[in-house]
């Protein structure tokens, strides 16, 4: 009885956070990336318990480990178990490294999201359902506050973005830690790949994860997750209210707007706290389509030196621009990259 009430508490829990959040529609075509790992095998349990929507499987060998052949043949044999079409993406990790001129981390995470969005394609996916948990989730504040980042980068990963047109990526299992996770993969009596790489702290993830973390608990706060988890909820909450007041100073700064530039006046930029202001272009920028990752703090405070009349024009991520001639700021959309890049 106990088994069956973990496992149903589990996928209730995670219905509830589906509905508060809007993740995904009845009938959604979801395209569940499945590692093999326990997380992914129990978010896509989780799913299939909900059932009203349509899954696939998605598998992103990723060409670094010996044991990825093994892994991408267990997520089938699991897909075949359960009647659930299987779709697996191969990448060279080190070639794109090499062709990006990233590190292998980064080259992997851009590399599976391009992966999955092919896979989202094939099956005429709405969503992408990852499994990122709490446990990853406080990493990922970790990493951010040390590396620097600013409110929206304090509130973590969110339950929902988008990955493309149409599509969206969205995380069931973000209010769940990890221990919550492999109780409901045992209650369901579900086996798991493990990752052997995850204990190789030269990767960043995996040092924050095995000693940077342990350190925070045991010498300063045994509760440590939970903190960064409730700072992570705070940041969000500031995030949104200052979101939605830039929302008002961007429609109220708003002179011109098309798909290609964005016309504002200088007037009421120049009133407002710089904060709101930057968020302000920020949202004009979103809109043009420049590449969020590549708005930096610095790229902001040239901006604001725009706005304040300190520099007459500045060029934007991707080949766009902003120019000033006094009384208004002419964002232009950054250039489109050719199919392929």
């Amino acid at each position: 009885m106990k088994a069956t009430q973990t496992s149903e508490r589990f996928v209730g829990e995670m219905a509830a956070y589906i509905g508060r959040h809007k993740l995904l529609a009845p009938g959604a075509v979801v395209v569940v990336a499945v590692s093999g790992g326990a997380d992914s095998v129990a978010l896509a349990a989780g799913l299939r318990s909900l059932g009203g929507y349509r899954l696939h499987f998605g598998h992103v060998h990723h060409g670094l480990r010996e044991e990825a052949a093994a892994d991408a043949d267990f997520v089938a044999a699991l897909a075949e178990d359960w009647g659930i079409p299987f779709h697996l993406e191969r990448i060279d990790t080190p070639a794109l490294a090499r062709t990006w001129g990233v590190g292998i981390e980064q080259a992997a995470r851009r590399g599976r999201y391009d992966a999955l969005r092919e896979i989202a394609r094939q099956a005429a996916a709405e969503a992408v359902a990852a499994a990122h948990h709490a446990d990853d989730q406080v990493e990922t504040i970790v990493h951010r506050i040390v590396r620097g980042t600013h409110l929206r980068g304090l509130a973590g990963m969110s339950p929902k973005r988008p990955l493309a047109d149409g599509l969206d990526l969205v995380r069931p299992l973000l209010w769940a830690r990890r221990e919550q996770i492999e109780q409901f993969c045992r209650a369901r009596g579900l086996t798991w790949r493990t990752d052997r790489t995850n204990a190789v702290t030269d990767f960043t993830r995996n040092f924050i994860r095995a000693e940077l973390l342990p350190v925070l608990r045991g010498r300063l706060n045994v509760r440590a997750d939970e903190a960064l988890l409730r700072l992570a909820r705070a940041a969000g909450e500031a995030e949104a209210t200052l979101e939605e007041l830039a929302g008002r100073l961007f429609e109220r700064a708003c002179r011109k707007r098309s798909p290609e530039r964005i016309a504002l006046r200088l007037a009421p930029l120049r009133k407002a706290p710089p904060l709101l202001t930057a968020m302000a272009l920020r949202a004009a920028l979103t809109a043009l389509g420049a590449p969020q990752q590549e708005l930096s703090y610095e790229r902001f405070n040239d901006l604001l030196a725009v706005v304040s009349g300190r520099s007459a024009a500045v060029d934007l991520p991707g080949g766009g621009r902003a120019e000033s001639d006094g009384r208004r700021i002419l964002l232009t959309r950054p250039a489109r990259r050719a199919a392929g890049d």
